[in-house]
């Protein structure tokens, strides 16, 4: 045996870390996302919420999406590099397809234009056609995420926004209604899991370097099955990170009009995993799971634990709104 591991070698093609940690922040009304990493940010803007069908004229909801893009620009007034970039479907002929994301850019980086100031900006724009989707042409609401247009601010000074902080992504406007029951997450509310009373709470999230740290618990009286989607976010959100579905993808921070999605990382084998814990199997009678998760930093005093639930033909996605939840210093 010492003789084996004398002789073993380390295979170098293997990453084992570190692994660069990400966050998506979603509106409320799925309009747009927005990526922040050390050196840019990226943000996806609907095509249907931008256009009508077929068409490059910016529609009279185009302006308020691309607010959250203002501001993103408006926090580096030494500019940078703007790469605005058109996405279609596979619905046409490539070149048809090729042609209608160039016009679609282009009314959107003009349009940007009109809305802030761009001269610090060293501004390209093209069109991709349907070359990049985000996910396969496989149904409706899937080439409905690839009509798309992708914005990439790349800042000659990162540091610029950074006083900003976690403030400066979204949120600033009407929070929707919650889908299920909502109460103070301390205190816990009542939910039901396949027709089984059970409690759910989050009694506080520690801040940390950046990035809220949270426990989720669930306790049940009875025993129960757990559905294995339970606690996993709706599928057009899930399938833009390809995430596993077991994972407790669905507990979302909801500030104003702004959805903080889990964080998560990019594996060795190139697969999306997030740093939240997993609910499967059967809950005994008095059981309580603890489901740890991670999310970026909201910049406020207390948060909103929001799971949008949406039950499809894989079974029960669990809604709830947990309110009130206090942010203690790490």
């Amino acid at each position: 045996m010492t003789a084996a591991i004398a002789d073993a070698q380390i295979d170098e093609s293997i990453h084992s870390g570190p692994f660069e940690l990400n966050s998506l922040v979603v509106a409320a009304d799925r309009s747009s996302d927005t990526e922040k990493d050390d050196a840019s940010t990226t943000v996806n803007v609907s095509g249907d919420v931008l256009f009508a069908t077929d068409s490059a004229d910016l529609s009279d909801a185009a302006d308020a999406v691309l607010a959250s893009v203002v501001e993103q620009l408006e926090l580096h007034p030494s500019g940078g590099e703007l790469a605005v970039t058109g996405h279609t479907d596979d619905v046409s002929t490539d070149a048809h397809n090729q042609d209608l994301s160039e016009q679609r850019a282009k009314a959107v980086s003009d349009r940007l234009g009109e809305l802030t100031d761009l001269s610090a900006w060293e501004t390209s724009v093209s069109g991709k056609g349907e070359s990049e989707p985000r996910v396969a042409n496989d149904s409706d609401e899937n080439r409905q995420l690839n009509r798309r247009v992708e914005i990439v601010l790349t800042p000659a000074d990162p540091d610029e926004g950074a006083a900003a902080g976690a403030t400066s992504t979204g949120g600033s406007g009407d929070m929707p209604d919650p889908k299920g029951p909502a109460g103070r997450g301390p205190d816990g509310v009542d939910i039901e899991i396949d027709g089984v009373p059970a409690r759910i709470s989050l009694a506080s999230v520690t801040r940390h370097e950046g990035y809220l740290i949270g426990t989720v618990t669930i306790a049940s009286k009875q025993e129960v099955s757990v559905p294995p989607f339970l606690m996993e976010i709706p599928h057009d959100l899930l399938f833009i990170r390809m995430w596993s579905s077991y994972a407790t993808s669905g507990c979302t921070l909801l500030k104003g009009d702004s959805r903080h999605l889990v964080v998560d990382f990019m594996n060795s084998d190139e697969d999306s995993v997030v740093l939240a814990g997993y609910i499967s199997g059967t809950m005994k009678a008095d059981d309580v799971r603890s489901l740890p998760v991670v999310w970026p930093d909201t910049g406020e005093d207390t948060v909103i634990m929001d799971m949008i639930g949406e039950d499809d033909a894989f079974g029960q996605h669990l809604a709830v709104r947990l309110t009130d939840i206090p942010v203690v210093d790490g």
